[in-house]
């Protein structure tokens, strides 16, 4: 087999694409990593860039990643207007645990989420980071939970912030224009919600 045929065959797949379009995708992100890495953006540099990512598709092969998704445009703006003011909440509520006498209880929990997408899993993974005062400890793709650790947990109970997070995985998906949630795996010794303060042990 070929090296072209074997890069070809190591990129990430599109549902839906065909013929160069995958292995040109995974090449543009590698050369405009490289480029942000050196920053520079000569020509020698890219030329280099287009060298390196070819090696790397070469020996390293890259996750089939299929995606099932469009975009909707209203359901977009629904999502980044809800993040966005949760990201402005949950600022002003860090600077008051900043500056307020008492000291914050931090807990643990576990939220299971309801669709079976590495992408959504992901996804949600990076918007709950984003919010100031929660911070992801775990993904597990197999279950598909989420381990996340949350700076105060006496504003709210973790059942409620368990459904806060799947809300989030459900603007996302719809935004993605995903109508189907596929569901989760059952979870058999994670509980969903479920929660450990910070220095228990448990």
């Amino acid at each position: 087999m070929s090296p072209l045929r074997r890069l070809r065959q190591r990129a990430v797949r599109v549902r839906g694409g065909g013929g160069w379009q995958p292995y040109l995708l995974t090449m543009t992100g590698l050369v405009l990593i490289w480029m942000a890495l050196w920053g520079s953006y000569s020509l020698v540099v890219v030329l280099l860039g287009i060298a390196v990512g070819a090696l790397i598709l070469l020996l390293f092969p890259l996750p089939t990643m299929e995606f099932r998704f469009g975009l909707h445009p209203l359901r977009m703006v629904v999502l980044l207007v809800t993040f966005l003011w949760d990201v402005l909440v949950a600022s002003v509520q860090v600077g008051w645990l900043a500056v307020r006498p008492r000291l914050p209880v931090p807990e643990v929990t576990t939220v299971q989420l309801e669709s079976d997408s590495d992408l959504l899993e992901a996804l949600t993974a990076l918007a709950v980071s984003l919010v100031p005062g929660s911070l992801i400890v775990d993904a597990d793709s197999h279950d598909r939970t989420l381990t996340i650790h949350v700076l105060d947990a006496q504003r709210r109970t973790m059942a409620d912030f368990a459904d806060q997070v799947r809300a989030q995985e459900r603007r996302i998906r719809l935004a993605l224009g995903d109508d189907d949630v596929n569901p989760a795996p059952a979870v058999t010794k994670k509980a969903t919600g479920r929660s450990t303060p910070r220095g228990t042990g448990r």
